[in-house]
């Protein structure tokens, strides 16, 4: 099923890593991110919010693979993050029969903490982490897993300076997104063989030791692609 926008904005601060209060990623995880962004594969149009989506929770498990049970407690997650509200439902055990989740019932959702979409464009973002829903498309057909699109945004939110590259240290990435920095490792030298992601390795200045800049594909457009492959097309060969 074919999402129903080539693009959202989710606010940077879902992301943020502050010890004193758990971010909104942290609450719902990269499952709970990927259901979020699953609903809008059942957005509606001319609605009054145009965050709007008519689903439920069969459609869902059909689209991201988890188990009824498991997408029951994310849409709990999401709506305890404040991200989503359930219009049609006020309590969760309405969904219940004798314990077993109702999962073909039709659930009315809107999400929350948005942005206007009515462009689809990429506009300025300083405050919102750009999402290329269609890129995902791309990630899945390369074998790409949802921990990706997690991935995605933390490095999309952290390349929003003047020189559109993310500095952090696979430690502290992997500490944020809730990963093993083996995997972290492993997920960016896939991102840099696909092509969908340029990483560089630097010397530090400040002490021994290496840093590296990671500069992260954001369009499906093909000629920013073509643009992005041709600027660090030596850059991902040798990373990878």
């Amino acid at each position: 099923m074919n999402y129903t926008l080539n693009s959202i904005k989710i606010n940077s601060n879902w992301f943020d890593d502050d010890r004193r209060k758990k971010s909104v990623y942290s609450k719902i995880g990269y499952k709970g991110l990927n259901l979020y962004f699953q609903l809008y594969k059942f957005r509606l149009h001319r609605q009054d919010d145009e965050h709007t989506f008519i689903t439920s929770i069969a459609y869902l498990r059909k689209e991201t693979g988890y188990t009824t049970d498991e997408v029951f407690d994310l849409l709990k997650k999401l709506k305890s993050a404040k991200i989503i509200k359930v219009n049609n439902y006020s309590r969760w055990d309405y969904l219940l029969d004798n314990g077993q989740v109702k999962d073909k019932e039709l659930l009315h959702i809107t999400a929350l903490d948005t942005f206007p979409i009515e462009d689809y464009k990429k506009e300025d973002s300083r405050f919102y982490i750009y999402v290329p829903l269609d890129l995902f498309n791309i990630y899945q057909s390369k074998g790409l897993n949802e921990k990706y699109y997690a991935l995605y945004c933390l490095i999309e939110k952290w390349s929003q300076n003047m020189e559109g590259k993310m500095y952090m240290s696979i430690e502290k990435m992997a500490t944020v997104l809730g990963f093993d920095k083996d995997y972290i490792n492993k997920m960016i030298h896939e991102m840099n063989r696909n092509y969908l992601l340029a990483s560089r390795r630097r010397k530090r200045t400040d002490r021994q030791g290496y840093r590296f800049e990671h500069y992260i594909l954001d369009s499906t457009d093909k000629n920013e692609v073509e643009k992005f492959t041709a600027t660090h097309k030596e850059t991902m060969d040798k990373f990878a």
